[in-house]
């Protein structure tokens, strides 16, 4: 179970199998006749779910802002007393853990109401260009809807490809004008990382609009106004950057519910960081014994370079790939 889903929309917080999981437990166990609610009904509101949690659209551009936010959050606890009134007591297992699947996503929303509130803290939000793919199912960390997957695009464009990706350039400048207007609360590492990822964003930018130079006008003067957007939210960011001087984290209680209610795990902070202590003594337990094993060799020669580095490292990745071919 992921804590930050990255390429869904931000607020869903179990994995992206969850609509493979509904049904196949659904057609596992269609036979078994659930008592004090229907199984369909839980299928018939999370479909409904997924859909509300989205955020609403404003000439394609989707709405962060304060008023928008205030009511998601009332509407959200109409959708969790629905999920209340089913009851899945008498359900199959497999219909069960759906049940609490759909829950920790509404728990995840309303976490992220109650304490996250990315569109009002985090400026990497409204990061939404992404030129390579996630090494995770969805990508991680929160992020305004309707994020652009450069890596999904072919060079040269079709003239359809091409229409697609103005239409998602167009989308940029609103929505980091919008930013400004939301961006209201005071988180320094936050605000500063998301400084650095604005500044990427710019980057990959520059470096799309020299993959477009020479296709059509329209794509190029798109590319070149989310550019300048993407630097105009950085100047301000920036600017605003000194005035920035609380903390990012959660705290110990928010994360415990978190880690009880939307990632459904069965540990606190504290007994996350005695396991995590556990195996770092473990791992330096076996450096040790390996040390001792070895000690009559010579010492390993420290990298000098980093270009050393990248040769050694290179070469210890071919080596690895080798043994478990």
């Amino acid at each position: 179970m992921r804590a930050f889903p990255i390429r869904t929309p931000v607020c869903i917080r179990t994995p992206v199998c969850l609509v493979a999981v509904l049904m196949l437990a659904g057609c596992r166990e269609r036979s078994a006749a659930p008592s004090g609610g229907r199984y369909q009904d839980l299928v018939a509101l999370f479909q409904e779910w997924r859909t509300f949690q989205q955020p609403k659209l404003l000439d394609g551009v989707p709405d962060y802002s304060a008023g928008a936010m205030r009511a998601q959050r009332r509407e959200l606890s109409t959708y969790q007393s629905r999920l209340t009134a089913i009851d899945p007591s008498g359900w199959p297992v497999a219909q069960q853990v759906d049940h609490h699947l759909v829950r920790a996503e509404m728990n995840g929303l309303e976490f992220d109401h109650r304490v996250h509130r990315p569109w009002a803290r985090n400026p990497g939000f409204y990061v939404t260009v992404f030129p390579s793919q996630s090494d995770q199912p969805a990508r991680e960390g929160p992020h305004a809807y309707g994020s652009l997957e450069l890596w999904t695009y072919a060079f040269p464009l079709t003239a359809e490809r091409a229409a697609q990706l103005s239409a998602q350039l167009k989308t940029i400048p609103p929505l980091l004008d919008q930013a400004r207007g939301n961006l209201i609360e005071n988180a320094r590492d936050l605000w500063i990382m998301g400084i650095r990822s604005v500044s990427q964003q710019s980057a990959t930018l520059a470096a799309l609009a020299a993959q477009v130079a020479g296709s059509t006008p329209e794509l190029e003067a798109d590319v070149q106004r989310a550019r300048e957007a993407t630097d105009a939210l950085r100047v301000w960011l920036e600017a605003q950057a000194a005035s920035k001087t609380g903390p990012s984290g959660v705290g110990r209680d928010n994360y415990d519910w978190h880690l009880k209610n939307v990632q459904l795990v069965p540990h606190t902070w504290q007994e996350e960081v005695t396991i995590m202590r556990r195996e770092l003594a473990r791992a330096l337990a076996g450096l040790a014994l390996e040390e001792h094993r070895n000690r009559r060799l010579p010492q390993p020669v420290p990298v000098a370079s980093a270009a050393e580095h990248s040769r050694r490292f290179n070469a210890a990745v071919t080596e690895y790939l080798a043994f478990l071919t």
